[in-house]
């Protein structure tokens, strides 16, 4: 795909810093680590957020959410329920296609980048809320 390109070290390192920088915040006031599984996964995570691959970083994110349900087998019952369902819808729409109204589309990917690169932060911080049992005080 020709219209790929690396994002420049600038932007690299600004979503790079962004990503553990919310981490940080997150696994310093959360109060239970996340799972092996989870945490190998979020290697990936971070590195096709920083290459700004959107939706993947939806799926993904949704994926790692899953795995650490699974492993601790409970439901988190400290994210908000719309948080969770947002998620979900978004992934589904990404993954699953409809072919009247797709979930992503290549017109998207040339003039909607800003508006996934929200989608797919707000996804991240959810994925963060949910790996270290994070309850806003706000």
């Amino acid at each position: 795909m020709d219209q790929l390109e690396l994002p420049s070290d600038i932007v690299w390192s600004d979503r790079r810093f962004w990503f553990q920088d919310l981490e940080a915040q997150y696994s310093q006031s959360g109060s239970h680590s996340p799972s092996e599984q989870a945490c190998a996964l979020m290697i990936d995570l971070q590195a096709i957020f920083c290459a700004g691959a959107w939706a993947a970083t939806i799926i993904l994110s949704t994926s790692i959410i899953q795995a650490q349900m699974k492993e601790h087998g409970t439901y988190l019952t400290w994210i908000d329920p719309k948080e969770l369902t947002w998620m979900n819808k978004l992934r589904n729409r990404l993954v699953h296609g409809d072919k009247r109204k797709p979930g992503l589309t290549i017109q998207d990917q040339w003039t909607r980048r800003d508006e996934w690169e929200k989608r797919a932060r707000k996804a991240v911080e959810i994925t963060f809320k949910a790996l270290y049992e994070y309850e806003d005080d706000d």
